[in-house]
């Protein structure tokens, strides 16, 4: 997960101006950890700056994924979530249950990506892969469901 440091970096080296606003909005960045709506982003922005206007949290929301410093990680059940960005190229694994997302820092299909665009005449090589299930954790709590206990069903 990128750190403000290098959200700051990418937005330099970019040639983006680091207005108050992006700079307040990257410090909101800064306080997630894990996945979180727009909602989520735009309640806590106006708690750490009122100023800033939801036309432009939107439009910074825009930027930050064109430039990375965002993704979004479409759910099986239709909302669209973002977690902050990580360096290098990275997918996704995705717990059904609690909705952590965890990076996979390996692509076992990038050879056959990289010959499939050649073949299609794709100039562009961005992919993301996606993958839903169910985390240890949540098995275990599904387990103990399962076997007479509280915890979460799978469906």
């Amino acid at each position: 997960m990128y750190t403000f440091d290098e959200m700051l970096s990418v937005l330099n080296n970019s040639g983006y101006r680091l207005t108050d606003q992006r700079l307040s909005l990257l410090r909101v960045l800064e306080t997630f950890s894990g996945s979180f709506s727009a909602l989520d982003f735009e309640k806590k922005s106006n708690e750490m700056d009122p100023s800033i206007g939801r036309a432009t949290m939107f439009r910074a929301i825009d930027l930050f994924l064109e430039r990375g410093i965002l993704e979004k990680i479409h759910r099986e059940n239709g909302d669209d979530v973002y977690i902050v960005g990580s360096k290098g190229h990275h997918h996704h694994l995705i717990c059904r249950v609690c909705g952590e997302i965890r990076d996979i820092d390996a692509c076992p299909f990038e050879e056959e990506i990289e010959m499939i665009i050649e073949k299609e005449g794709f100039a562009r090589t961005l992919h993301r892969i996606e993958i839903e299930g169910v985390c240890r954790n949540c098995q275990k709590v599904v387990e103990e469901g399962e076997s007479g206990t509280h915890g979460v069903k799978m469906g």
